[in-house]
């Protein structure tokens, strides 16, 4: 086929959430189609990342994205009536790119990666498979529960204005494709889409084998350390690490002083640098490479609340068989069958408590690993996941569709679901 992908930003390298997602997407689909990728980004790629792109795809246009400009084009979208996100991601230079390239290319599909490119999409008159990785209105709504006026304000009405244009978007495309079923549920209830599925975020365990975890079997880190990757400018991850360095990180220290807490990511907000002046505490800041901060850990932490999509940098840390504790909402975004492969806390005492467990129990820190190697395994896998977006890009049914397990159901406030999700006990699990 010949394909044609948008993505709202440059897919390589892969190190955050939606680059995870959209490289591998693009990485499979060009092994064994044509594809022409148009994509906007805030800055120019080194060449080397540049060159490992083109080199898969037919070709490549790059569009370059002001922030200034783009805040400026949100804001007069949401004077029109439009959500501030559609004004932020339209740009007419990338429209001008898939007109050239519809005058010469016929192409058989396009994947829209993130509804944020659906109006691009539109242009072209051929199949149109809509992968949303998450449901962003509602990622609104959430942020909108925890803010202040005015921003309270802003971020409802950007909710309900992006819910009405997702609602347009999904009608556009022949397919919807989200991250997990607690996504799907929200599409379902909130924009009736014609067809939805799940395509679960990919981790290649060939690409994480490192010393961490030889022949199936967990090495743990001898060292007491805990930590936390991510982007630490994005409001969830600020918000998390906020909450266990005030009511967590306290109760790990005393039971264990020679703890030591590492915060692994690009562009810290004031809110997480602080902590770096803590003793034990180290906030790195951008690192070109992660693998070695999480190799080094003894226990990988994940508090986010809110049911938010699905944690990226969770399945890259139980791929590599890191013990975890997590909270309810990540772990209701995640799959896997039986006993959790993470502990799961809610409460900063029964937090503290995971924590400090698997810094000292070395038989369950080893079983935890095992289970969080084997979802990965059974779950998360390319070839298990990202045949089902060639199937809907074809416009073949797909054979094996996602199957809800009995009783799963999103909790979904904002559309009136209110059933708990099967796997997210809200006592720490072992």
């Amino acid at each position: 086929m010949n394909i044609l992908m948008l993505t709202p930003r440059f897919p390589y390298p892969p190190n955050r959430g939606d680059t995870v997602r959209s490289w591998a997407e693009l990485e499979y689909l060009a092994q064994r189609h044509d594809v022409w990728l148009a994509c906007l980004n805030d800055r120019e790629p080194y060449p080397a990342q540049l060159a490992n792109v083109r080199n898969i795809c037919r070709d490549v246009a790059i569009t370059p994205r002001s922030t200034p400009v783009s805040l400026l084009k949100g804001g007069i979208s949401l004077l029109r009536g439009r959500s501030l996100t559609e004004g932020f991601f339209n740009s007419a230079a990338l429209k001008r790119t898939v007109r050239s390239w519809i005058q010469t290319v016929q192409f058989d599909a396009v994947l829209t990666f993130s509804s944020a490119m659906a109006p691009a999409a539109e242009l072209v008159d051929t199949r149109r498979v809509l992968d949303m990785c998450d449901v962003d209105s509602h990622k609104w709504r959430v942020y909108a529960k925890r803010s202040r006026s005015p921003l309270w304000l802003l971020y409802v009405l950007e909710a309900w204005l992006l819910r009405a244009g997702e609602r347009r978007w999904v009608r556009s495309h022949d397919v919807t494709l989200v991250a997990n079923e607690r996504e799907r549920q929200k599409l379902i209830v909130c924009t009736d889409p014609r067809h939805s599925d799940v395509v679960r975020t990919c981790v290649e365990i060939a690409g994480v084998d490192r010393a961490g975890f030889s022949n199936k079997h967990p090495v743990l880190s001898s060292e007491p350390i805990v930590g936390s990757v991510g982007s630490m400018f994005y409001p969830p991850n600020v918000r998390a690490i906020d909450w266990f360095g005030r009511h967590v990180w306290p109760r790990v220290k005393k039971s264990i002083p020679a703890a030591r807490w590492w915060i692994v990511g690009n562009r810290p907000a004031r809110k997480v640098r602080r902590w770096g002046r803590e003793q034990g505490v180290r906030v790195t800041g951008f690192v070109p490479n992660t693998h070695p901060y999480l190799d080094a850990l003894r226990v990988f932490i994940n508090p986010v609340d809110g049911d938010i999509g699905v944690q990226s940098k969770l399945l890259g840390a139980l791929a590599i068989g890191k013990p975890a504790v997590v909270t309810p909402d990540t772990a209701a975004g995640i799959d896997y069958d039986g006993q959790p492969p993470f502990l799961i806390a809610r409460e900063p005492d029964e937090f503290a408590d995971a924590v400090v467990r698997l810094l000292t129990d070395d038989a369950l820190a080893k079983e935890l690993s095992l289970r969080a190697r084997r979802t990965i395994e059974d779950y998360y896998q390319p070839h298990e996941q990202l045949w089902r977006i060639e199937q809907a890009l074809s416009g073949q049914p797909i054979e094996k569709p996602y199957e809800t397990k009995p009783g799963e159901e999103a909790e979904n406030t904002e559309c009136g679901q209110t059933a708990a999700p099967v796997g997210a006990p809200t006592e720490v699990a072992t």
